[in-house]
Order: structure tokens, then sequence, then C-alpha cells
């Protein structure tokens, strides 16, 4: 059986919708809470405001802003010819110490992955 509620117990119940408050208020009530001796109650009661939402106001002042990281941009870097000419007769020199002795390694600059493919595969 479903029991329909009267009228006469609806009367005292509105529809209430959530208020909004202007920033400069919001800013003017935290700034009378911080005030020496003034308590967040109070200072909600007097404003007609619930202590929860004050004290909510509070917190999301205190709350640090976001901070936004800087993007990397890649910056492509290309060899210059004028060092490309300097590095061709470069070469990479390794000396691997063992017991018998040791192993020299002399590479051309320009194939530094060769080396370390090289040298990849003597250490595996």
């Amino acid at each position: 059986m479903v029991d329909t509620i009267s009228s006469h117990f609806l009367e005292g119940f509105v529809s209430r919708q959530r208020r909004t408050f202007p920033k400069a208020f919001k800013a003017q009530v935290i700034e009378e809470c911080a005030q020496s001796g003034a308590s967040v109650a109070g200072v909600a009661l007097r404003h007609g405001l619930n202590a929860n939402l004050v004290h909510k106001w509070i917190r999301k002042q205190r709350e640090p802003l976001p901070v936004v990281s800087a993007r990397f941009v890649p910056v492509p870097l290309g060899i210059l010819p004028t060092e490309r000419a300097s590095s061709e007769g470069l070469t990479i020199r390794i000396e691997i110490p063992y017991h018998a002795g040791s192993l020299s390694v002399h590479w051309p600059v320009q194939d530094g992955e060769g080396c370390a493919r090289l040298l990849r595969g003597l250490l595996v």
C-alpha cells in the first residue's frame, strides 16, 4: 500500500537551489575569520552561512596553485660543415687490459655507433 504525503506536511519544504557567492564576498569572509579572536562558526552565523562551507573556502584558498611545467622543445642540432671537416681525422681509442696483455681499439669518430656495438658484443 502506498501512502501519499499530505500537502500540509510539505508546506515547510521549499525547493532550494545551490547558492553561489562572489569571490570578493568569499575573500571578505575568509579575512574576517583570520582576525584575532574570530571564530569560523561565529563569522559564518553572522553571514547566514554554514561553518563547513566557510572552512571549505579557507582550505581552497590555502591550496597552492597548480604548477605548470615547462614543455620540452627539442632543438635539432646538426654537425656544422666546419666541425665535420675537423672530426674526420679523429679516432676513438680504447685500451682494454686483460690477463695476457691489453686490447687496443681505434675506431673512426664518425662511426661511434659501430664502436658501441663492438663493445657491447665484447661484453656479452
